[in-house]
């Protein structure tokens, strides 16, 4: 069990709050490891005392976007500082449930789960009679509707195991017993027949006509008319369809807002490896977007120059831009402010000036997704100091200007682009020493020239950002070290 679930349940206990972990125990080890949502069902009145419990322990909001939230229902995070684990506590103080896209239903069922609790490793849960009846409900309504049958029948294995360790002689007689007590206008045949439908050999059709049979027993206890329930259904997985093809399913955003999260450094510093680990961390619970700063995509303005660009290139192979960094900067020492007052090739300097178009829509639209709740990793963001990498390259304010109106005219238009880029929440300024990304780079798949790196360490070695919160993060240690430190900065941040 982790630290911070642990000290959870201890403050619980000693303030008397009452509540259950009213769902899913039968995958309780790996839940009390943060694998998954703490489901809890807390009375209303210890409301107060539990919010300002987990407010003790570090717990932040979070809020739901893109529908309306639940009733009664509440998300908070928190991060296990021994692990870099995110705890989140899914808080219930109604049983809002019914399908996991609409949850059209208030069952009357609180008290039932929160009165006869039995402790399993340290937390309430409920009998296992009153936690099969709201299994079975819950798994009925989830084939009344199709697309929650679709998202069930994706997940069937799952719900098969857990029907397996909950189902015994006992609880079948506890179910049989309370249901009468707490909905007694719900046939017990018609319970007895989902619970068979769930657990025998039953094909699919069979299950959907008793997930409607229960829908209409349950209607008195619905949240919305049938239609209006549909259509709330139907956009939320709308909503989740166009989430997975964007890579992220989660509709969870941090109560203080998104934030767009750059990753900066020399070459062979690990942004790769650090990204990808922040990705999945993050986006195990909240809507996470992953934008590359450093190769942004074509805009329509820049769609059809960028097309030609390597047919450019083969017919002027003194235009790359590696070449021209470099033949305006022999030495790697050379500061960008002298490199950027020298004379540039006029197709380096239109190509520049469509990138950074490129990168200002880019980050742009990131920006705003932030604004929407939405966390943003960029790997690479333009600095401040032009001739830096990412940055402006055509002009610099403090060195002679460019030659020619055509070129003062480029590296006036470029400068603008950036200038109107909007800074990131937080940079990860991420270094280590040059023999060290040497060696890396020698150990990728897919190495580049030890040319290259040189000059990217060197270009990248003092890189500056203005209005914005920098930390360095030094990546020359073990990995575990720095994913650690990575992941408290962030959620600091957050």
């Amino acid at each position: 069990m982790l630290a911070t679930v642990s000290s959870l349940f201890e403050r619980l206990d000693e303030a008397g709050v009452r509540y259950c972990h009213w769902k899913s125990n039968w995958a309780l080890a790996e839940t009390l490891d943060g694998k998954t949502d703490l489901d809890l069902l807390v009375s209303r009145e210890d409301a107060s005392s539990y919010r300002r419990i987990l407010q003790d322990l570090g717990f932040r909001p979070a809020v739901q976007h893109g529908a309306a939230p639940f009733p009664a229902v509440e998300h908070d995070h928190a991060l296990d500082s021994a692990t870099g684990t995110l705890v989140h506590v899914h808080s219930y103080y109604r049983v809002i449930s019914g399908g996991s896209l609409a949850k059209n239903y208030h069952l009357p069922l609180e008290e039932m789960l929160l009165r006869d609790v039995r402790r399993e490793v340290a937390v309430n849960v409920p009998s296992r009679g009153a936690e099969l009846i709201v299994f079975v409900l819950r798994m009925s309504l989830k084939h009344a509707t199709m697309a929650e049958l679709v998202l069930v029948t994706r997940d069937w294995e799952n719900v098969r195991r857990e029907a397996a360790w909950l189902v015994t002689d006992e609880a079948r007689a506890e179910a049989e017993a309370q249901l009468p007590v707490w909905l007694p206008a719900f046939d017990s045949g018609l319970f007895a027949d989902a619970l068979d439908a769930l657990t025998a050999p039953a094909s699919v059709v069979r299950r959907v006509v008793v997930g409607r049979r229960v829908r209409a027993a349950l209607r008195p206890y619905r949240r919305r008319g049938r239609l209006r329930a549909w259509l709330a259904e139907t956009g939320v997985f709308t909503d989740k369809a166009l989430a997975r093809s964007r890579g992220s399913t989660k509709r969870l955003s941090p109560a203080a807002g998104g934030a767009v999260i750059a990753f900066v450094g020399p070459e062979a510093t690990g942004k790769s490896t650090l990204l990808a680990d922040a990705e999945g961390w993050l986006g195990a619970h909240f809507t996470v977007r992953r934008v590359h700063a450093g190769k942004p995509p074509s805009t329509f303005l820049t769609a059809i120059p960028n097309l030609l660009l390597p047919a450019l290139r083969s017919l002027f192979p003194g235009q790359r831009s590696t070449r021209v960094t470099a033949s305006l900067a022999p030495d790697l020492e050379e500061r960008p402010a002298t490199r950027a007052g020298k004379s540039f090739p006029m197709l380096f300097g239109i190509r520049s000036v469509l990138l950074a178009h490129d990168r200002r829509a880019l980050l742009t639209r990131a920006y705003a997704s932030a604004a929407n709740g939405v966390i943003v990793l960029s790997d690479r963001y333009p600095s401040v100091e032009r001739g830096a990498v990412d940055g402006a390259q055509l002009g610099h304010d403090d060195g002679p200007a460019p030659a020619g109106a055509v070129r003062r005219r480029l590296a006036a238009l470029e400068a603008r682009q950036y200038r109107e880029i909007p800074p990131p929440d937080l940079v990860v300024y991420l270094m280590a020493p040059l023999e060290v990304a040497l060696e890396r780079n020698r150990e990728r798949a897919k190495s580049e020239p030890e040319s290259y790196v040189l000059s990217r360490h060197a270009r990248s070695a003092s890189l500056e950002f203005e209005r914005t919160i920098v930390h360095r993060l030094a990546t020359d240690r073990p990995l575990d070290e720095v994913i650690s430190e990575l992941r408290r900065v962030i959620w600091t941040a957050l």
